[in-house]
């Protein structure tokens, strides 16, 4: 039995088949995920678990070279945009809004659905290989 990180069976297989530049999408409880989409649902009540505890949770399991955040989130949650930069010094971020976002959510390997409920908490990492600067340590202790 895994003693730390990530315990949930779904999330922790799915992680574990990321390749090079495959993509994970972490979002709030309220994003349209499209249908063809493989799900994640860790929502149990609202904000439990919070989208930051899984982004978190996430980083300390792969390597991330890139970062899409949801451009809205810049005004309409700015905390957790910072919080984000903060996550993630080194990797590349790019924002995207509306119907370009969701498009990228389309071609994600898997998507993860947090209980987020503050608005516009949404994310999508692109796993890395073993890109020395990039497998550092990030600092996202909880």
């Amino acid at each position: 039995m895994k003693k730390s990180g990530i315990i949930n069976r779904k999330l922790m297989g799915a992680l574990a088949g990321l390749g090079h530049t495959d993509s994970i999408v972490i979002t709030d409880a309220g994003l349209p995920i499209p249908r063809e989409c493989e799900v994640v649902d860790l929502a149990l009540v609202n904000g439990i678990p919070g989208f930051s505890d899984t982004v978190k949770a996430v980083l300390n399991e792969i390597i991330v070279e890139e970062a899409v955040i949801f451009q809205p989130m810049q005004e309409a949650n700015p905390r957790v945009y910072q919080e984000l930069e903060q996550m993630m010094p080194k990797q590349k971020k790019r924002l995207l809004g509306g119907g370009e976002f969701i498009e990228e959510v389309r071609k994600a390997k898997i998507v993860v659905r947090t209980a987020e409920f503050s608005p516009c908490c949404n994310l999508i990492l692109y796993s890395a290989s073993g890109v020395k600067e990039m497998c550092e340590p990030l600092d996202v202790s909880f």
